[in-house]
């Protein structure tokens, strides 16, 4: 039971940075028609919210290290190289604006994992 816990871990991160690199590397992404304004970076946000939680899920991957500064860090460069890796794509760019709501996302999703879990972790 551990190992299929181990693996559907893994698997979630893998799922989300192989899904994040397929969408950065369509030409255009009209997957669903534009509803509002901004609704490009509300997209983004959310797609490295949940990058952030799947790194979350596999913080045992930095043993001897506080956990959350290095994946903080992982999460911001791939959504450094996510910009880069667009900016080849044809018909797509690299954006600062996307940048920071890659950044902002995961913000988000840190503050609700310390809300949550940070006095159970560190109250001991």
């Amino acid at each position: 039971m551990q190992t299929v816990r181990l693996l559907a871990r893994r698997g979630s991160l893998l799922f989300m940075l192989a899904a994040i690199f397929y969408l950065s590397h369509q030409p255009s992404v009209e997957i669903i028609p534009p509803l509002f304004p901004m609704q490009d970076k509300v997209l983004h946000a959310t797609e490295f919210f949940l990058l952030f939680a799947s790194l979350l899920l596999n913080r045992d991957l930095c043993r001897g290290f506080h956990p959350l500064p290095i994946l903080f860090s992982a999460g911001s460069l791939w959504a450094l190289f996510d910009e880069i890796h667009q900016s080849y794509v044809p018909g797509r760019d690299c954006s600062a604006g996307d940048f920071l709501a890659d950044i902002v996302g995961m913000v988000i999703c840190l503050l609700i994992y310390l809300y949550l879990f940070c006095d159970r972790e560190y109250s001991a």
